[in-house]
This record gives structure tokens, sequence and C-alpha cells, in this order.
């Protein structure tokens, strides 16, 4: 019971943590990070849910990626709707809450082979995260809002040569999706990988250490019992 309540508590404050943290990231330009010079905007507002899913679970990354998805909820609201897209929580709630399963899926399954380092196994989870998140959110977008960017999307395909496109279905996501990963999507996967890295080899480099001391003081206690 002790070991269960520890466990318990340790999702609660892991859940509790990631979910500020994704607050921060909503409430300040950092979630949202512009680079110089170009039209590329990253987000980094999904890896807390990502390193939820890994360090806490299944549960606490789910309610974090609602938190995630909730922010942006509010954050389109209070913007005018600049975004229109997000005003729709099927868009901006639903596939937030989905993606950590992916996250935490890839993690188990990594872990699972023998003497794979856990820093490796987050940094698979981080990059498959990050494109299954922009895949369900295209995916959504796609699902209320296709016949509108598809319209948008022939006529710039026009302005660069590629009229006739079909577009239709499938085409139209991938295209999307295409489209996505070229402008923001890789450097997302590639911001959440480094992040994670980080982060990850800090926490298991303080409980290893953690680790280390009890055992030191276990053994001085069964010395000092043993000379008594």
């Amino acid at each position: 019971m002790p070991t269960t309540n520890r466990s318990l508590n340790y999702k609660i404050a892991m859940t509790g943590v990631f979910s500020a943290l994704s607050v921060v990231l909503a409430l300040t330009p950092v979630g949202y990070i512009q680079i110089p010079g170009t039209f590329i905007s990253i987000t980094i507002m999904h890896i807390p849910a990502i390193l939820a899913a890994i360090t806490a679970g299944l549960g606490p990354g789910i309610a974090v990626g609602a938190v995630f998805g909730i922010t942006s909820l509010i954050r389109t609201a209070m913007s005018g709707g600049a975004n229109p897209f997000f005003v729709n929580p099927a868009v901006s709630v639903l596939p937030r809450m989905l993606f950590p399963i992916a996250a935490w899926a890839i993690f188990k399954a990594f872990n699972a082979i023998p003497k794979m380092p856990k820093v490796i196994s987050g940094a698979f989870s981080a990059a498959i995260g990050t494109f299954v998140h922009t895949a369900l959110v295209m995916f959504a977008i796609y699902a209320f809002y296709g016949s509108m960017l598809i319209e948008g999307m022939a006529q710039t395909f026009e302005k660069f040569g590629f009229a006739g496109w079909n577009l239709t279905g499938f085409n139209g996501y991938a295209a999307i999706m295409a489209c996505t990963l070229l402008t923001n999507g890789f450097f997302e996967i590639i911001a959440a990988v480094i992040i994670c890295v980080v982060v990850l080899g800090s926490i298991y480099a303080v409980a290893n250490r953690k680790s280390k001391i009890t055992k030191l003081s276990e053994a001085e206690g069964d010395d000092d019992s043993s000379e008594k």
C-alpha cells in the first residue's frame, strides 16, 4: 500500500508540474517560437504532455494534453479567433488528449528492448509523439475545414506551377501534412527531441544519484546494526 500511495502521489505531482508548465507556456511567447526572418513558427506546447506520459504514465500524459488543448482553445478565443480552426474543441482539445497515447506507447515499446537507455527511448517517443500530434491536429482540421484549406492550397499550387494537382480525398490530407512538415513540423520534432533528451537526462541523473545515496545509507545502517 505505501508503494501504491507513493506512486499515485508521484503521478499527481508530475501532472500538476507539467500542467502548470503548459499554462505558463500558453501565457508567454515561449510556447510559440517565431524564427527570426522567416514565417516559420515553432510550438513547444506539446512537449510537457510528452514528458508527462514518459515520466508519469498514460493518465498524466492525457491530463496534461487536455490542459494543453484547453489553453489553446482559450488562447484562440481571447485573440478574437485569429486562427478560427482552433475555436473548435475537436481540433484544439481532442487531438491533444490523444497524441500522448502514442508517446507513452513508443516509450514502453523501446523500454522493452534489453539495455535500451531510457533517454534514447524518450528521444524516439518525443519524435514520434510530435509527429502524431501534428498528424492528428491536421486530420481534425482537414475533417472539418478541408474544402476551405484545399481551395487555398489549390491557388498556392497554381502560383508555383503545380496547377491541376488532385487534392481530393487522401491526397488533400497528404498535401496539407507535407506543407506542415516542411514549414514547421520537422523543426518541432527536432526541438521536442532536444528538449526531452535534456530534461530526461537531468531527471534520470538525479534519480540515479538519489538511488546511490539511498543504497549507501542503507549499507551504513546495516553496518551500524551489526556492530550493535
